[in-house]
């Protein structure tokens, strides 16, 4: 008759068990593309820069690698497959607020209600609170901005811009007549990147939304080291960094006006977030 173990020895026996079960659903995970932390865009604040790390790998996300065209609406390529370099640029579509507190990007000093539900600040909230934190932009900055934004008239408002038809007089094959919908898009550019304002169909009401991209150049983006990323193909869940410094805090409140011309709702929550950070400032 084998002796049954004591209880330290199965405890023991039990950790090593559940242990070695645990490392090889990890390696398991990791063969399979498990792992999703490089997907969110971080936002973290250094000595004299606020720095922004985006994926390069997450073409279903918030973040794409576009090829530049003559039209200005840019070409998506499959980042792993391109020679990415000067030709192509990142379109991240940014955002300002969030429901929680969980994401890192979160600024919980920056609470705002809309339609009945609590918001706080997110992304290019934070970008703006640490800048003025670190003195990349002064509160005066943010005053004007306000004031500026204030005196944006309903007609000057992206999102109230008409969308053109147009119809074809020839009638095409078996009979279909082909027709041309143009959506408006508006474009700031400046020597570090470029915002834009697309104008697309509201998936869940009638009418067009306006949306907000920040267009950055791979020239002028860097690795996690901080040097300039060479021209290559993406690696798999590779992420890149770009900074806002005191060489292009205009562009970042060209981002903000931006949001303050796109809409009435946008205008109205940028203002509102401007004045949260300022609160914060005093």
């Amino acid at each position: 008759m084998i002796p049954a173990p004591a209880a330290g020895q199965a405890n023991r026996t039990l950790r090593v068990f559940v242990t070695g079960f645990l490392g090889l659903v990890a390696c398991a995970a990791a063969a399979f593309g498990g792992g999703t932390d490089y997907k969110p865009v971080l936002v973290t604040a250094g000595t004299n820069y606020v720095r922004v790390r985006l994926p390069l790998t997450d073409v279903t996300g918030k973040v794409r690698v576009k090829e530049m065209t003559p039209d200005g609406f840019g070409i998506p390529v499959a980042p792993s497959k391109s020679l990415l370099g000067g030709k192509h640029y990142l379109e991240w579509q940014i955002g300002y607020d969030i429901s929680s507190t969980n994401s890192p990007s979160v600024v919980p000093q920056i609470k705002f209600m809309r339609n009945g539900e609590t918001k706080y600040g997110h992304e290019l909230a934070k970008i703006i609170f640490e800048s003025v934190r670190l003195r990349i932009l002064t509160t005066n900055d943010l005053i004007r901005e306000v004031a500026t934004l204030q005196k944006i008239q309903p007609a000057e408002f992206e999102e109230s811009q008409p969308v053109q038809v147009e119809t074809s007089t020839n009638a095409a094959a078996n009979g279909f007549q082909s027709a041309v919908q143009r959506l408006p898009q508006f474009t700031k550019f400046t020597p570090h990147g470029w915002v834009q304002i697309q104008l697309k169909q509201k998936q869940r009401a009638v009418g067009y939304q306006a949306m907000i991209y920040v267009c950055l150049p791979m020239s002028e983006v860097r690795t996690a080291d901080g040097t300039p990323r060479q021209p290559a193909p993406a690696r798999p869940k590779e992420t890149v960094c770009y900074d806002f410094n005191s060489e292009n805090a205009l562009f970042l409140l060209d981002i903000v006006y931006a949001f303050g011309l796109a809409s009435p709702p946008h205008n109205r929550d940028i203002r509102m977030i401007l004045g949260k950070i300022l609160e914060t400032a005093r």
